[in-house]
């Protein structure tokens, strides 16, 4: 019987240091990459919050926050563009400078685009495909 209790009780001793979720001490670099967060550049957060799935959301952000030479040359384009799609649950997923890669919801697909800023508005839009 002692046998059995020792045994049982070693198990779950070691089962509970296993288990721990406690960082070990001085694990600076994994403090600074928790608490590091990389502001959007430009008007990125209200821009994602126009698409919200509904036709022609897109295109009203398009309206709101593309320069005019970047809406000119979307509509000479003959290919799909970022206006035409219904894009929801966008979120940024990289930055880099004044450009961002943001992923969206398109139908059942998820699409990424890197859009650059130059202060408030979009000056180019890429189309990365679907992820």
């Amino acid at each position: 019987m002692k046998k059995v209790f020792t045994a049982a009780l070693s198990a779950v001793i070691f089962i509970t240091s296993c288990s721990s979720t406690d960082k070990p001490a001085g694990d600076v670099a994994t403090d600074k990459q928790t608490k590091t967060a990389v502001a959007n550049p430009g008007k990125m957060d209200a821009f994602m919050l126009m698409l919200d799935g509904t036709e022609g959301s897109a295109q009203k952000a398009a309206d709101a926050y593309f320069t005019d030479s970047l809406k000119n040359s979307l509509e000479e384009s003959n290919s799909l563009t970022f206006v035409n799609y219904n894009m929801m649950d966008a979120k940024v997923v990289a930055v880099d400078g004044p450009c961002c890669t943001m992923e969206a919801k398109a139908g059942v697909t998820t699409r990424s685009f890197k859009l650059c800023w130059q202060g408030d508005k979009v000056i180019s839009v890429e189309d990365l495909g679907i992820k």
